[in-house]
């Protein structure tokens, strides 16, 4: 989890402070392994980032060009890093024994135990909380509170109706069902975050610094990254600057955090992670089966592609079906 809502009194976008302005925001960044909280260092996070490969229609770039060795802390980067990344597609017939997906499989490298993982980015919300929840760093005047083992949200009393009090407490479990719950919770997170901006801006406002931009020059050489949230979790970017002009690029969205097929090592992503091993209650035959336990689960990560859930039923048959908010549901 990559925090959310800069603290504009810490935050300057230097990676040479970006740990301090990390834990600084109002969504505390964060890794959490086993329900331990493993590192809020957004450095940490960013060099432990893997792209891999395993059953992707890519080829590995090991041979290609190498953009960076060390971040501007000196720090090593690996040659896996999004920084050192080449796209190089290698189109060929899905095999689900092999290859079958567009999807890198991006990992976090975990240096304590040397395994490449998975992480889950839970349609955002649940992970959101959950670190910010352990870290216990978010203390908002009374709007918020991290406690180290829940997060406390205090909603005020308006024309309609009174004060409000909520406590998200972390789960036993990672599953559709706290995935959809977290996301409701977070509504109100982001509701009481946004009336304590609300009142930060109009202090600002009244004493009259207004200014909202500042000047800058793109640099002839230089190394770059960006930590964001999507609706649905994780945004990175990752850039190289050569000669005033973007030499390499890559972001990485929820998307492939959340949709990447098994890497090298055997090892799936949360989609298919989430969907292995679960019940199926649908009472339907195989002539008229629907997949509604599977796209449960999988729609819980709050996907940006719902039509994106695709089922192999085995004997040669696939199901699809094509969903549009114009049209709905269509066999």
């Amino acid at each position: 989890m990559l925090g959310a809502f800069q603290n504009p009194a810490v935050c300057d976008y230097k990676y040479q402070n970006m740990e301090q302005w990390g834990r600084a925001m109002y969504v505390t960044p964060g890794i959490v392994i086993d329900g331990k909280l493993r590192t809020t260092s957004l450095v940490d996070i960013n060099l432990g980032i893997r792209i891999l490969l395993g059953s992707s229609f890519y080829e590995d770039w090991e041979d290609q060009q190498t953009f960076v060795t060390h971040d501007p802390l000196g720090n090593p980067v690996d040659k896996h890093h999004p920084w050192n990344q080449t796209t190089l597609p290698r189109p060929q017939k899905r095999n689900f024994d092999g290859n079958y997906s567009w999807v890198m499989s991006p990992r976090w490298y975990d240096e304590q135990t040397g395994e490449y993982l998975a992480l889950d980015t839970g349609g955002g919300p649940i992970a959101r909380l959950w670190t910010t929840a352990l870290a216990g760093l978010v203390d908002l005047d009374g709007y918020i509170k991290a406690t180290g083992h829940s997060v406390k949200i205090t909603l005020p009393k308006t024309a309609l109706k009174p004060e409000m009090e909520l406590e998200w407490k972390i789960p036993q479990w990672s599953n559709a069902l706290e995935r959809d719950r977290a996301r409701t919770y977070f509504q109100a997170y982001a509701a009481a975050a946004a009336l304590y901006f609300v009142e930060k801006a109009l202090t600002e406002v009244r004493a009259g610094r207004t200014k909202t931009w500042s000047d800058f020059k793109v640099p002839q050489e230089a190394i770059g990254c960006g930590f964001h949230e999507a609706v649905r979790g994780v945004l990175s970017h990752h850039v190289v600057i050569r000669d005033g002009k973007i030499a390499n690029y890559h972001p990485y969205p929820p998307t492939p955090w959340n949709a990447n097929p098994r890497d090298i090592y055997g090892t799936p992503g949360p989609y298919e992670d989430a969907v292995q091993n679960t019940p199926i209650f649908e009472e339907n035959g195989p002539d008229n089966f629907k997949g509604i336990d599977i796209m449960r689960a999988v729609r819980s990560f709050d996907p940006c592609l719902p039509c994106g859930v695709h089922m192999y039923l085995g004997e040669g048959k696939e199901l699809q079906i094509m969903h549009s908010p114009t049209f709905g549901v269509q066999p």
